[in-house]
């Protein structure tokens, strides 16, 4: 059997939003459809372990003591207890960098350009950092993972990597609903997002309250943890004249969250800025219709059957956003139309093909290849020859 480490010391249970569930899910994925012959030895935090016991199901996994809560700790420990016992081995790091100390040959999933693209959503010590951290990172490994196209396409022209040099291992959808989702009363928009900057909500908020006017049963739920604008989100809720009509519920359980969305009516995801839109494609997967702000991978994977662009917005016009979710909570026949197409969208993205494409990832890792055909099961960006 063939081993690798993948570190996953970065996963912050909580913290970290989609880079956790990219990886724990992706991860899953290759647990229940990679070959036997090929199998990582996880490497993580005793709370990451406790949040996500089945990792330790599915595979090896050592087991270092602490949270990793502590940035400074935990690049501390990447450097010297994994780089102790990975020496020997090839290391993919899920974390979107590489340590001062590694095992070679070594692999690095970029999830985003953010720290580059939009500085000011972090703090100016965690800017500097990652600003220097990132694109050190990628010049150094062997392979870089990226999450999907929009991204491969980024490091390939932003940071100048050879295209052979990047894989793409995309998300999946957990599973496909037979049909449009059967809504409930009352008439229910969500959005699953950590409340920081780029997530937009402050205009999400402003747009339901010109909806909730003249629309008087409707609700907004907002799930997700807090973030860096999360002051600013209570406050836009508190000044909102409908913000009994707004529900918060904080970071809950996947159950839970799924649970609520089978029921919504549809989902609202204003965000500028993704790598990728997992609530985006769970949405879809789960039947139910999805309004987008224009200009991000999440804009990519939603359908606009009717050729009005009524699904991708402009991220910073809240009475189109208005007009338009008011349009999906009332037009029966046009908020199935965009369930429909969003099911044949999902139905695209396997969690077999995910595992394919991190199985290919590895063995070209494992084997210090990085010219040469894709093969199957990868999903190269757009013009990258890998």
């Amino acid at each position: 059997m063939t081993r690798l480490a993948v570190n996953l010391l970065s996963l912050v249970p909580g913290e970290v939003g989609g880079a956790e569930e990219y990886a724990v899910r992706t991860l899953a994925a290759y647990g229940r459809h990679g070959p036997a012959d090929l199998r990582p030895v996880i490497y993580l935090s005793q709370a990451a372990l406790d949040a996500h016991p089945d990792l330790g199901r599915a595979f090896d996994v050592e087991v270092h003591p602490g949270d990793g809560r502590s940035r400074p700790r935990r690049i501390l420990v990447e450097s010297t207890w994994l780089a102790r016992r990975t020496n020997s081995m090839a290391v993919h790091h899920f974390g979107g960098r590489i340590p001062a100390r590694s095992g070679k040959p070594v692999a690095v999933t970029v999830h985003d350009l953010q720290p580059l693209d939009q500085p000011l959503n972090f703090s100016l010590i965690k800017r500097r950092y990652l600003g220097w951290a990132l694109p050190r990172s990628v010049r150094r490994a062997d392979l870089v993972v990226a999450i999907g196209d929009h991204v491969g396409r980024q490091v390939v022209e932003r940071l100048g990597v050879d295209p052979d040099r990047v894989v793409v291992v995309p998300i999946g959808a957990e599973s496909v609903a037979a049909g449009p989702a059967d809504p409930s009363d009352p008439p229910t928009i969500m959005y699953p997002a950590v409340t920081h900057p780029h997530k937009n909500h402050l205009m999400l908020v402003e747009a339901f309250t010109r909806l909730a006017d003249h629309h008087l049963s409707a609700r907004l739920v907002l799930t997700g943890g807090l973030g860096t604008a999360e002051a600013k989100v209570a406050n836009a809720v508190a000044a909102s004249r409908h913000g009994d009509r707004i529900t918060r519920t904080g970071r809950i359980p996947a159950d839970e969250l799924a649970a609520r969305l089978a029921t919504a009516t549809l989902v609202a995801f204003p965000s500028t800025y993704e790598g990728f839109g997992i609530p985006v494609l769970e949405a879809m997967a789960a039947g139910v219709p999805v309004l987008v702000a224009r200009g991000t991978p999440a804009a990519d994977l939603v359908p606009d059957p009717s050729g009005d662009q009524a699904a991708v917005l402009d991220s910073n016009d809240p009475q189109a956003w208005a007009d338009n979710l008011s349009r999906v909570l009332d037009d029966r026949a046009h908020r199935t139309s965009l369930a429909i197409h969003g099911l044949t969208v999902a139905a695209d993205h396997s969690w077999e093909a995910s595992a394919a494409a991190l199985e290919h990832a590895w063995r070209r890792l494992l084997a210090g290849s990085v010219h040469g055909s894709t093969g199957p099961g990868s999903a190269p960006p757009t013009g990258s020859r890998a």
